[in-house]
This record gives structure tokens, C-alpha cells and sequence, in this order.
């Protein structure tokens, strides 16, 4: 996912399971989940076993599987979940001398995961690369390279690069047990595979011939085994290509295109758009990045698919998770937009905008989609470099927003211990100290009144699955020494990569929060006993 890619990830240092409100940290009852929208992250083809002829793609942390040649239905076969895995795996192929699922996963670019059709874990197998100093900055596709082919049969080829954004990429080839035999590295390589683009998937095409997929409108390029191009760009014109491709067995290739459609070629590299799936996961909410409740309208705020500015924006969604979708807000003409929320009084909802520093911001925009007006975070407004904002939250009290920021290279430690309280005319009020709530940083946070009368407090999302609740503050224990309330939402909600979270503030659910998770796809509604 190349523009999720470059965001920035989760400091985490240690996960605690403590009391919520005093109670029992089990205590939370979740009302309702659904995944609301998804993700083809790379696709193989399966040759035996209880999948085979099928073509299956990894779908958030879920495996999806198709028939393409009976244009069967795309159906969920299991969902891969493993403690070691802190986002979905980047890359995915099936290894037709074990008939297991080899997996990469970013986080740990020196290990394999291994897992059988039913996604039951088989193992790892650690990655031993040819210079033994030589980490990668980022893995993407992976691939099996058939048994019968001249050179390096039975092996596995893996796409890594040296680094996040405009960086060398190479193909790793590799022994089932994750020995690397060879590298395919070409600085040279056209930029549509680098800078402009970015390598994402790789397959065995025939003797002496790659396939290569790039984030790029130019996608496809042919080259041999020592890296020369052979033939490309093959011009797709198909914004949302470069995560996967894959063989069938009758000649024909498929690539991914966003959100998992499934491009189909024939065995030439010809178009047959005739045999293309569009399908579509949930309510088509991909990629999910903020969420608010909206009191006035009782429904949830959700702002999805702008990892590809793609069809971004926001979208009124009901608790039923699964219709009443109503387009409001469109974020094409604003890359780089996370988090959401909701500003009941005035009837604005808010989402941040990160990326260049110039363009850093609060954008606020009016119930009928129109940009209404937009707070800066610039360096040069706030008077100093805070970093790329990360979290958000509204104060309705005070009518001020309180921002996380990810800190530059030289302050990101201390930056990620603060909070930033923001004026709505983009002045810096005051800073929340985090340092005593033991995290290491925070990747959202919502207000929400103490149901117990305590006044406001702050729900923040932290690393390794934390939920710490402080006061405005960022004391998370009462002057008694008691925790305001802390449990671990992997644990308890089974959530991996948590972004946003609002509190429902009206209607039947109201006291409950709802939380997305962005890799999943998720919504899950839950409510603290």
C-alpha cells in the first residue's frame, strides 16, 4: 500500500491489562463490529488442497478466495491472526511443495510466516540475507518461483526496499527456508519502479522472465534475471495497481487494482476486461482512517479511502454497520487526511490533513461537503516544528482541539509524550504531559464526560493494543492512585491497528465508543460495564 506506506507508524513500548473505571478490565461488552470496507494486499494462485484452483488474496487480515474461471462468488476463508503480526501481511504466495501460504509481514522483514489453507500457523522461518548487515526498510510482494523452472526452482522471490518512499528496491531470491541465494538489484531501473512509483509485486512469468507491478499508471514491466528490462511499461492507466499479480493455471495473469478488484490479461498481456471482478467488501468504506459521532444525525462519521486519494472522504455510516451510508464530505482535493471529528454546536466536522508542512491542518468542513474554513498546523503558524499530526480531538467546553504530533527526527521521543492544545485560531494554548501514563505514544484520542461525574476525560489509543484514559491533563490515575481506566482493545476486541475512536454521545447507544481499525477494515461498537 504505498501511500500507507510512507504514513507513519505506532511507538509503542508495553501493554498493559489493568481495571476501566475501577471495575474489571474485562469488562467491556462489545455491542456491534462489522468490517465496513477492505483491501487486496497481494493475491496467489492455489494449485492443490481444500483451495484448490482457486485465486486468494490477502484482504486486511482476512484470506479471501474466487474461482475465476466459473466467476464464482469472493468469499472469506479464515482470517490470519497471530501475536507476532502487528499489521496484515504485505505479501502472500502458495508454496505447492508444503501446500502452505508462505507470508511476509512489515514489521519483521527478517521472518516468513507460514499458515495452511485454514489459516492455521505453521511456523517462521527466519530471513538470512546475502550481506548479513542488509535490514530492509519495507517488504512488499511475494512469489513462488514453480518447481520446473530452469533456475531456481522451488524458491521463493520477495520484494524489499531499502527504505520508505523514494528508495532502491530489489528481489530477494530465496530457499523455502528463508536462505537468500541471489539478488536482482538495478539502481538504474526506470523511476516508475522507484522514486515515481514503487516495486510492489513480483511473479514468475517463464524461463528467465520476471513480471513486475508498480504503483505507478505505467504497471507492467518484463525483465530477466539479471534485472534488464525486456519489454514496458505495459499502460494500464489503473490508478490503483501495484499490490499483487498472479498466474492462473490456464496462462491467464490477474492484477489487483484498489480497492480488490482483479484486472484480468490473457497469457500475452492482453486485456480481457470482460473477465474483471469488482468486488466490493462491507459498506465500500475501504480503508477506514477516523471515525466521530455525529449527535445531531445519530450516526457515525467514518473517513476512508484517502491512503490513495481514491475516492476520499467522509461518510455518514448508522450503528447498524451495514447500510445507511450517506456520502457527505469528498477529500479528493485534499491528500493526506486522517482522523475525524465531530463539532456539535456549530455543526462542522473536522479531519486533519499531515504530509508537506505547509499544508498541515485542521480542515473544517459544513454538513452539506463544503469546506467551511481550516485551522493551520504549519511550522510557520504554530511558531515552531511539531511534526506531522497524527491524533485529534475536540474540547467542546473550551472550543479548542487537542492534537498529537509525531515530532521531527530530533524530537520525535518527547514529542509523542505530548499533547497539543490548539485555539480555534491556531494558537498553542498549553501542552499535556503523557509521560506518566507509561506509553510511548498515541495514535488517537476522543473526549467524553465521566459517566461517573467526573468531569472530561481523554480515551487514548496507545501502543500494543493499550485504551488509557486520563483527565484533560494527561494524569491517568486519580489523586487516590487509582487507574481512570485502562484494558488492552487487541485482547478484548480482537483489533489490531487502531486508529480512531469516538464516543456516542445520543440515541439508544449512547455512553458506548466505537473504534475503526484501518488494516481491518473495522468498526467494532463496544460499551464500557
Amino acid at each position: 500500500m504505498k501511500i500507507l506506506r510512507t504514513s507513519l507508524t505506532v511507538i509503542a513500548l508495553l501493554t498493559l491489562i489493568t481495571t476501566f473505571f475501577a471495575v474489571d478490565g474485562s469488562a467491556q461488552t462489545i455491542v456491534n463490529r462489522a468490517r465496513i470496507g477492505g483491501y487486496a494486499e497481494d493475491i496467489t494462485f492455489v494449485s492443490s488442497g481444500s483451495l484448490k484452483d482457486q485465486l486468494v488474496m490477502t484482504n486486511g487480515y482476512e484470506l479471501h478466495s474466487v474461482d475465476m474461471t466459473k466467476k464464482g462468488s469472493l468469499t472469506k476463508v479464515c482470517k490470519v491472526d497471530h501475536p507476532e503480526m502487528d499489521q496484515f501481511a504485505n505479501g502472500v504466495t502458495f508454496v505447492p511443495s508444503e501446500g502452505l501460504f508462505a507470508m511476509n509481514n512489515g514489521p519483521h522483514p527478517d521472518k516468513l510466516f507460514f499458515f495452511d489453507q485454514a489459516c492455521g500457523f505453521k511456523g517462521t522461518r527466519p530471513i538470512q540475507y546475502l550481506d548479513s548487515n542488509y535490514r530492509p526498510g519495507h517488504i512488499e510482494g511475494l512469489a513462488y518461483i514453480p518447481a520446473d523452472a530452469p533456475v531456481f526452482p522451488d524458491h521463493l522471490i520477495m520484494v524489499v526496499w531499502d527504505d520508505l518512499g523514494a528508495a532502491d528496491a530489489r528481489l530477494e531470491i530465496m530457499r523455502r527456508d528463508g536462505v537468500v541465494v541471489s539478488e536482482i538489484h538495478r539502481p538504474d531501473w526506470p523511476a516508475q519502479l522507484l522514486s515515481e512509483g514503487g516495486l510492489g509485486d513480483v511473479m514468475y512469468l517463464g524461463p528467465n522472465r520476471l513480471l513486475l507491478s508498480a504503483y505507478h499508471a505505467e504497471n507492467l514491466w518484463i525483465i530477466d534475471f539479471s534485472g534488464n528490462i525486456v519489454s514496458g511499461p505495459l499502460i494500464t492507466n489503473a490508478d490503483g495497481m501495484g499490490e499483487g499479480i498472479v498466474r492462473l493455471d490456464d496462462g491467464r495473469v490477474v492484477a489487483t487494482n484498489y480497492p480488490q478488484s482483479l484486472l484480468v490479461f490473457d497469457k500475452n498481456l492482453n486485456r480481457e476486461p470482460q473477465d474483471d471482478r469488482h468486488d466490493v467488501i462491507g459498506v465500500n468504506l475501504n480503508v477506514p482512517v477516523g471515525i466521530a459521532w455525529d449527535s445531531d444525525a445519530n450516526r457515525l462519521l467514518v473517513t476512508h479511502d484517502t491512503n490513495l486519494n481514491l475516492n476520499g472522504g467522509v461518510s455518514g455510516l448508522s450503528t447498524a454497520l451495514t447500510s445507511g451510508v450517506t456520502p457527505i464530505v469528498n477529500l479528493t482535493p485534499f491528500a493526506f487526511t486522517r482522523q475525524t471529528v465531530y463539532l456539535p454546536q456549530e455543526d462542522l466536522i473536522a479531519v486533519l490533513r499531515f504530509g508537506l508542512a505547509t499544508d498541515r491542518a485542521i480542515l473544517l468542513f459544513n454538513s452539506n461537503g463544503t469546506l467551511n474554513s481550516q485551522i493551520s498546523l504549519s511550522p510557520t503558524n504554530l511558531g515552531q516544528n511539531f511534526g506531522q499530526p497524527l491524533a485529534l480531538a475536540y474540547l467542546p467546553g473550551t472550543d479548542e482541539f487537542i492534537v498529537g504530533f509525531t515530532g521531527t527526527p530530533a524530537t520525535q521521543v518527547s514529542e509523542r509524550l505530548r499533547l497539543r492544545v490548539i485555539s480555534r485560531t491556531g494558537t498553542l494554548v498549553r501542552t499535556i504531559d503523557l509521560t506518566g501514563t507509561g506509553t510511548a505514544g498515541i495514535n488517537g484520542l476522543e473526549y467524553f464526560e465521566d459517566p461517573q461525574g467526573g468531569g472530561g476525560r481523554l480515551m487514548l489509543i496507545a501502543g500494543f493494543g493499550r485504551m488509557i484514559v486520563t483527565d484533560l491533563d494527561g494524569n491517568s490515575r486519580r489523586p487516590d492512585g487509582i487507574l481512570f481506566g485502562e484494558f488492552n482493545v487487541r485482547v478484548k476486541l480482537g483489533l489490531i491497528t487502531r486508529n480512531d475512536v469516538a464516543a456516542i454521545t445520543s440515541g439508544p447507544l449512547a455512553g458506548a465508543f466505537a473504534i475503526v481499525d484501518n488494516s481491518g477494515g473495522e468498526v467494532v461498537i463496544f460499551r464500557l460495564n
